[in-house]
């Protein structure tokens, strides 16, 4: 199935490369460098095309700096996963020096848009302190949220606190 999958995704990626005007394979609009364009253009692939911008990102490649800025891109463009992949960049100091305050921002776009993953996220930045001021109540109550959309993460800390 797995093969299935990864093969169509390989013809209908490859059916576009052919598909420009000047039959080129790879053609110079292409890539990182030209993601904003991308994701204007077809802002429904944007979770493809800011996973790959987020591996290439958090691979230390030599263009780890512009994959950086890629992902920023993604994350303002209003992508979820990418606010928490921008996140965990900040956090680690991935393409960027560690900032816990932005990596929580980015946490907090993502849970205010609904996501449950930034919820948890966020949840704990606010009961840990983690680039915020420590708010026990507030963390416990999106723990809460994002345990109620699913998130089993936040539904094993509410139950390792008792909550």
């Amino acid at each position: 199935m797995f093969r299935s999958i990864l093969a169509a995704v390989f013809v209908v990626t490859s059916w576009s490369a052919f598909a420009d005007d000047g039959g080129t394979l790879n053609p110079t609009e292409g890539g990182i460098l030209h993601l904003k364009s991308a994701l204007k253009q077809r802002p429904e692939r944007a979770g493809f095309l800011c996973w790959v911008v987020y591996e290439v990102q958090k691979g230390g490649h030599d263009m780890a700096d512009t994959a950086f800025e890629a992902l920023n891109d993604c994350a303002e463009s209003g992508n979820p996963p990418s606010m928490i992949m921008l996140a965990h960049a900040y956090e680690n100091g991935q393409g960027t020096g560690v900032n816990p305050e932005k990596s929580t921002y980015w946490v907090r776009r993502a849970a205010e848009a609904g996501y449950s993953m930034g919820q948890y996220h966020l949840g704990v930045a606010l009961i840990t302190g983690y680039g915020t001021s420590v708010d026990k109540a507030e963390g416990r109550a999106w723990l809460q949220t994002a345990a109620a959309g699913g998130n089993k993460d936040a539904e094993d800390y509410l139950r390792k606190m008792n909550w």
